[in-house]
C-alpha cells in the first residue's frame, strides 16, 4: 500500500471524488435555486483555503505521512482521539455513498432489487479496488476522467436547446437560511473531505505541485458543478427540482440523438456510477490507513475483508429511507463533520505554526 501516484493522478482523482457522489441530488440547487452560485463560489474559496492549510502541514514534515504528522504534533494519544473522531465520519461519510448509489438504482434502475444486495456488491468491489492499491486506482480514475468529460459536454450541448431563460436570475432572491443550509452541504460534501486527501499526500511523488494541480482540479469540479445546477434549473425549472430526487438524471432524460437512440442517459450514469466508486473507495482507502496507524496493525491487507464488513453492515442499517437520507444530508451531516474535516485542520496548522516559531 506504499506505491506512490503522480500529482496529475491526485489532480484527477480529487476531481473524480467530488464529480461522482455531488451531481446525484443536487440539494443546494433545490435550496436556493438561483443563488446557488454563491454555494459555489464559497465552496471553492473554502476549498482552496483548506487546501492551502493542508499542503502547508504536510511540506513541514516531507518524510511523515499525515498520521505520523498528527503525533508529532499533538502527542500520541490526543491524536488517537481525533483520529478515531476522523475515522467515525469517515464510516459514516461512506454510508451515505452507498446508500445514495443503492437508492438511486433501485429507484430508478432497478425497482425490485433490495438495496442491500446493492450495498454488499459495492462493498465487495471498493473491497477489492483497496485491496489492489491507490496507484490503479488512480490509473482506472485517470483513464475514466476523459470519457466523462467527452460524455458531459455532450449532454450539455443536446440540452441547451431546451434553455429558455437564464436561471440566474434575479438573483438574492434566497432566504439567509437557505443559502447557509445550501452552502454548508455543498461544502461538507465536497471540499471539506480535502482532510482525506490530506491523509494521502505523503504518496504523491512531486509534492510541491500538489496545491496547483488540485487547485486546478477543484476549479474544475466547481465549473462543473454550477454548470449542472445552471441546466438542470433552465431545462427543468424550478418548480419541477423541488420534487425530483434525482433532478440532473431528470435533464439528461431530455437528450436524444435523431429519431431512435435514445436513453443516451444509460451512458453517464454508467460513468458516474464508476465515478462514486471512486468516492466510495477513496474513503475507505484513507479509513484503512488511519485505522491501522491508531490501532497498530502492521499487514493491513488480512485486515480489509473485515473493514469491508463493517461498511456493509453500517451502511446497510443506516438512512433507509430516502427522507432519512436527505434530512441527515441537510441538517445533521454539516455539523457533525466540522470537527474532523475543520477544526482537526486547523488545530494542525495552528501546532505547525507554534513548532516552527519555537524551532
Amino acid at each position: 500500500m506504499q506505491e506512490k501516484i503522480s500529482h496529475l493522478q491526485f489532480s484527477c482523482l480529487l476531481f473524480g471524488f467530488i464529480a461522482g457522489f455531488e451531481s446525484l441530488f443536487l440539494t443546494e440547487a433545490k435550496l436556493m435555486k438561483q443563488d446557488v452560485w454563491i454555494a459555489n463560489v464559497f465552496n471553492l474559496v473554502a476549498g482552496i483555503t483548506l487546501l492551502a492549510i493542508i499542503t502547508f502541514v504536510q511540506r513541514q514534515f516531507p518524510n511523515h505521512n499525515m498520521t505520523e504528522i498528527c503525533d508529532k504534533l499533538l502527542g500520541k494519544w490526543p491524536s488517537k482521539v481525533l483520529l478515531c473522531v476522523y475515522l467515525l465520519s469517515n464510516l459514516e461519510t461512506a454510508s451515505g455513498g452507498f446508500r445514495a448509489v443503492s437508492m438511486f438504482y433501485t429507484t430508478v434502475i432497478l425497482p425490485n432489487t433490495r438495496p442491500d444486495y446493492l450495498i454488499l456488491v459495492y462493498a465487495a468491489c471498493s473491497t477489492y479496488a483497496v485491496y489492489i492499491g491507490l496507484g490503479t486506482l488512480a490509473r482506472t480514475n485517470l483513464i475514466i476522467i476523459p470519457f466523462f468529460l467527452i460524455g458531459f459536454l455532450a449532454t450539455c450541448l443536446f440540452i441547451i436547446p431546451e434553455i429558455q431563460t437564464n436561471p440566474f436570475l434575479p438573483q438574492l432572491q434566497s432566504s439567509k437560511v437557505n443559502m447557509v443550509i445550501g452552502s454548508m452541504h455543498l461544502f461538507t460534501f465536497t471540499f471539506s473531505q480535502m482532510i482525506t486527501f490530506g491523509f494521502l499526500m505523503s504518496r504523491v511523488e512531486n509534492k510541491n505541485k500538489i496545491f496547483s494541480s488540485c487547485t486546478i482540479a477543484m476549479c474544475m469540479s466547481a465549473l462543473y458543478l454550477v454548470m449542472i445546477s445552471y441546466l438542470t434549473l433552465s431545462s427543468l425549472g424550478f418548480n419541477y427540482i423541488e420534487t425530483s430526487t434525482y433532478p440532473f438524471f431528470s435533464t439528461i432524460q431530455l437528450v436524444k440523438l435523431g429519431e431512435y437512440l435514445e436513453r443516451i442517459e444509460i451512458l453517464l450514469i454508467g460513468l458516474w456510477t464508476v465515478l462514486t466508486m471512486v468516492y466510495i473507495i477513496v474513503m475507505q482507502y484513507v479509513f484503512t490507513l488511519v485505522a491501522g496507524h491508531v490501532f497498530g496493525i502492521s499487514k493491513k491487507k488480512p485486515f480489509l475483508f473485515a473493514i469491508g464488513l463493517l461498511y456493509f453492515a453500517h451502511a446497510s442499517k443506516s438512512y433507509i429511507r430516502t427522507a432519512d437520507h436527505f434530512t441527515y444530508g441537510t441538517k445533521i451531516y454539516p455539523l457533525s463533520s466540522l470537527l474532523p474535516c475543520i477544526v482537526f485542520p486547523l488545530v494542525l496548522i495552528v501546532m505547525t505554526l507554534i513548532k516552527k516559531n519555537r524551532g
